[in-house]
């Protein structure tokens, strides 16, 4: 896949990521930011139906203003073009039916295959972890196209744990049909209307649940691909616990009657992620994607030895790549943290969350 606008793109993010190591390569690094902004504008003007390149530079773009994390949501704008671009190539895609021949469908699309398949696997694994740091559903059914390859061959982004990544997916879009059915009671009570959907409400949330309780059978019973490469083995097991918290996140808001049993259960995950993250070796290849892990567990941790050997990791990530979204997000933790040690007298039903702290201080979370 040869174009110069795609290289422009990687320039601009190779001499980004060098800005982050040395001041001297900032200004260098600004105007390739800008270059490539224009040539991916013009590449959507005059090259519309290359999937191919318009998709890549969006995505490459995606990763840069994430590592940056110097532009507000702009990580999270090229995110959603990306969605776009992928959209208007596959106008049924939401619609399509869960069968095994839908990706090859999608994938037919693609002037080349292999190419076709890393960014549309690229993109999912952006628009799921998206879907958590942001507290919605994924922005399209991406979950199918990690079944583009052989789930249990290893990801250069999430290793072994495709599953948990389609798991996670599923996960966000039941918890954004559960926020919705609460949120409407709660207008329609303040509102003072009358509470005959009360019951058929209800009945949703239930279903809703037991669909969440299915997700989590298929987590507890998941084995992990077999690999030579332990870091692989751990990271895989680090998402499985992190798909598990933001499940027994989602089932929290529904159940509140197990609020108890499921903070429990919370703990448990933080523990093995814990666990799983101090076997694997100080700045090992996989370590690349150990934020999303890192901060779900950052956000239930209540142990100290726990908090600290989450903060030491990212310490070291943060000087060891300079990647500025893991300081944002590890600033996020530091922030939950203190104020849960201020808070811990006051009443116990008086819970603060990291969701509380960006939705406050107006943070576009990136933990991809």
């Amino acid at each position: 896949m040869h174009s110069p606008s795609l290289l422009t793109s990687l320039i601009a993010w190779s001499s980004s990521h060098l800005s982050l190591r040395d001041p001297s390569f900032q200004q260098v690094a600004i105007r390739n930011r800008c270059t490539a902004l224009r040539d991916l504008r013009n590449a959507l003007d005059c090259e519309p139906t290359n999937t191919e390149i318009t998709l890549a530079m969006s995505l490459v773009l995606c990763s840069l203003e994430s590592i940056m994390a110097d532009n507000g949501h702009a990580w999270y704008l090229h995110l959603e073009g990306a969605a776009r671009i992928i959209a208007s190539k596959f106008n049924t895609l939401e619609s399509l039916e869960d069968s095994e021949h839908c990706s090859q469908r999608v994938l037919l699309q693609f002037d080349d295959a292999y190419t076709g398949r890393w960014l549309l696997r690229n993109f999912a694994y952006r628009d799921i972890v998206m879907s958590v740091a942001r507290d919605r559903a994924p922005l399209l059914n991406s979950y199918y196209f990690l079944r583009l390859d052989e789930p249990r061959l290893p990801d250069s982004h999430f290793g072994l744990a495709s599953e948990i990544l389609e798991i996670l997916s599923l996960t966000s879009t039941l918890q954004e049909k559960i926020q919705t059915l609460l949120s409407t009671s709660t207008t329609e009570s303040e509102s003072g209307l009358s509470e005959f959907n009360d019951i058929q409400r209800s009945t949703q949330i239930s279903e809703l649940t037991t669909n969440l309780a299915s997700l989590e059978s298929r987590l507890i019973g998941w084995t992990c691909p077999s690999s030579s490469d332990m870091s692989l083995r751990l990271l895989a097991e680090s998402y499985r616990s992190s798909a598990l918290i933001h499940l027994y996140r989602a089932m929290r808001r529904a159940c509140r009657d197990r609020q108890a049993e499921l903070l429990a259960k919370i703990t448990d995950q933080v523990e093995v992620i814990v666990s799983s993250v101090e076997q694997m070796p100080m700045r090992c290849l996989p370590e690349c994607t150990l934020l999303f892990p890192l901060f779900l567990a950052g956000g239930k941790a209540t142990q100290e030895s726990h908090i600290n050997s989450i903060r030491n990791r990212m310490l070291d990530m943060i000087k060891s790549r300079g990647f500025r979204n893991v300081e944002v997000a590890l600033s996020v933790l530091e922030k939950l943290w203190r104020l849960k040690i201020v808070r811990q007298p006051a009443e116990t039903s008086t819970r603060i969350d990291w969701l509380d702290i960006v939705r406050q201080d107006g943070i576009d979370l990136s933990l991809s």
